[in-house]
C-alpha cells in the first residue's frame, strides 16, 4: 500500500540554521558561489565574454530534454551514452523522483542512513526499503560489510538498489573490486542498479569527474553544483535507456516542464571548462583537500571527538562522547555560530552507533580559513 511522504527532516534543520550560522557545516555542499565569482573563475577557459553571452541568452522555454549541446556534454561523461540517453532536469532530486515512478520497484536496496529522499520515495510508492548499513568503529571510522551486502542483495533480491557513491553522510568511497562485487550481487538477480552520483566530481585526488557507474541496462543521476557551490542552478541530470527518459519527460511536463535556460548554459560552460583548463573547479577541489588535511590533523589531537575526513564527497560524521545529549551540544554549538546537522536528521536510516552519545554530520565545504577556525572554536569552547 502506497504511503503519503514522511516531513523532510533534513530540510527543516538546513532551512532553519543555514542562514544564520558564522560557520555553517550543516550544508552538503562547497561554499557557495555568486554569479560573478563563478563566470570569473570560468572565463579563462573561454574566448569569448562569458557576461556578454549570457545577457544574449533567450528566457524561453528550452527543449523538453534539455539543449543538446549540455545533453552531448553529460553524456561524454558516461561513455556508452549518446544524446538519446540524457534527460536534463531540475536537480538530481527531480531525477531520482521521476526515475523511481518509472521503476515502479517492489523492494529497494539503499546504503544507510541515507539522504532522506533515497528512503522515502520508494516507500511513498509502495516500496520496501533492504538497508545496506554503513557502520563506525570506536574510532569514528565507517566500514562496510560488502561481504554481508552481496549476501543480502543475492537473498532478498531487490528490484532496485540506489548506490549513493561517494557515500552521504559517511564520505565512503569503494575501489573498483568493491564496486564490482556490489554490481554483480545486484544484477545477477535482475536488480536494476541505480547510481546517485551527486559528489562524482570530488571522489578522488584529481579535480575531475571521476567514474561513473553507468552502463547500459544501468541508471545514473547526477549533477555538479554541490561539488561546485553553485545548488542555486537547480541543474540535474539522468543517464539511462531512452524510453525510460522519454516516459520521465513526459511526467515532468506536470512538474517544471523545461529547465531554465540560464542554468543550462551555465552548466554547460562549466562541463567544458572541466575539459579545458579547468580554471574554475581545481581550486576549489585544492580547497576541499585542504579542509580534509586541516581535519585529520584536529581530529587526531581530540579527545572527545571521532570521525574521519571524507574518501570523497563533502560530508562526513563527526561523533561525540561528552555526556551530554545530542540536543544540548547541538545548542552549545549554535551558541558558538556553529551549525553541524544532527544525524538524528536522517530519520530510521541511521541506526546510531550505540558506543557515542550522540553525533552530527560535519560539512568540507567551508571557506579553508573559516573551516579552521570553527574547529579552533570548537577546542577553545570546551566543545571537545
Amino acid at each position: 500500500m502506497k504511503a503519503t511522504l514522511s516531513e523532510f527532516l533534513m530540510e527543516d534543520w538546513l532551512e532553519k540554521h543555514r542562514f544564520s550560522a558564522r560557520f555553517n557545516a550543516g550544508e552538503s555542499g562547497h561554499r557557495s558561489q555568486n554569479l560573478a565569482s563563478f563566470l570569473a573563475g570560468l572565463q579563462p577557459d573561454f574566448s569569448f565574454s562569458l557576461g556578454e553571452a549570457l545577457a544574449e541568452v533567450m528566457l524561453c522555454d528550452a527543449p523538453n530534454m534539455g539543449m543538446d549541446e549540455l545533453r552531448v556534454a553529460v553524456a561524454s561523461l558516461h561513455p556508452g551514452s549518446s544524446l538519446e540517453n540524457i534527460l536534463i532536469t531540475t536537480g538530481t532530486s527531480e531525477a531520482i523522483l521521476l526515475l523511481l515512478r518509472q521503476l515502479k520497484p517492489k523492494k529497494v536496496a539503499v546504503l544507510t542512513p541515507a539522504f532522506q529522499l533515497l528512503t522515502e520515495i520508494p516507500k511513498s510508492l509502495g516500496a520496501q526499503i533492504l538497508p545496506l548499513s554503513v557502520h563506525w568503529d570506536e574510532h569514528g571510522i565507517p566500514n562496510a560489510d560488502l561481504k554481508h551486502w552481496c549476501e543480502l542483495l543475492r537473498s532478498e533480491r531487490p528490484d532496485v538498489f540506489i548506490l549513493n557513491h561517494p557515500h552521504n553522510p559517511s564520505g565512503l568511497v569503494f575501489d573498483d573490486f568493491e564496486m564490482g562485487c556490489l554490481i554483480e550481487a545486484a544484477e545477477s538477480v535482475g536488480c536494476i542498479v541505480v547510481g546517485d552520483e551527486h559528489y562524482r566530481f570530488l571522489s578522488g585526488l584529481n579535480p575531475d569527474a571521476g567514474k561513473t557507474l553507468y552502463r547500459p541496462g544501468r541508471f545514473v543521476t547526477g549533477s555538479f553544483i554541490k561539488c561546485t557551490g553553485t545548488p542555486g542552478l537547480r541543474i540535474g541530470w539522468c543517464v539511462g535507456d531512452s524510453e525510460t527518459l522519454r516516459a520521465m519527460q513526459s511526467e515532468k511536463n506536470y512538474l517544471t516542464h523545461t529547465v531554465n535556460p540560464l542554468s543550462q548554459i551555465l552548466a554547460l560552460w562549466f562541463l567544458q571548462s572541466l575539459e579545458r583548463n579547468n580554471s574554475f573547479f581545481a581550486p576549489l577541489h585544492r580547497e576541499w583537500l585542504l579542509n580534509k588535511e586541516t581535519f585529520e590533523k584536529w581530529i587526531k589531537s581530540q579527545e572527545s571527538w571521532f570521525g574521519a575526513s571524507p574518501c570523497g564527497g563533502l560530508v562526513s560524521c563527526l561523533f561525540s562522547r561528552h555526556p551530554s545529549s545530542e540536543r544540548d551540544i547541538f545548542l552549545t554549538l549554535r551558541k558558538n555560530e556553529i551549525f553541524l546537522l544532527p544525524l538524528s536528521s536522517f530519520g530510521d536510516s541511521f541506526l546510531f552507533p550505540s558506543q557515542f552519545s550522540s553525533g552530527f554530520r560535519i560539512g568540507f565545504g567551508l571557506q579553508p580559513g573559516l573551516f579552521k577556525e570553527m574547529l579552533t572554536v570548537m577546542v577553545r569552547n570546551r566543545l571537545s
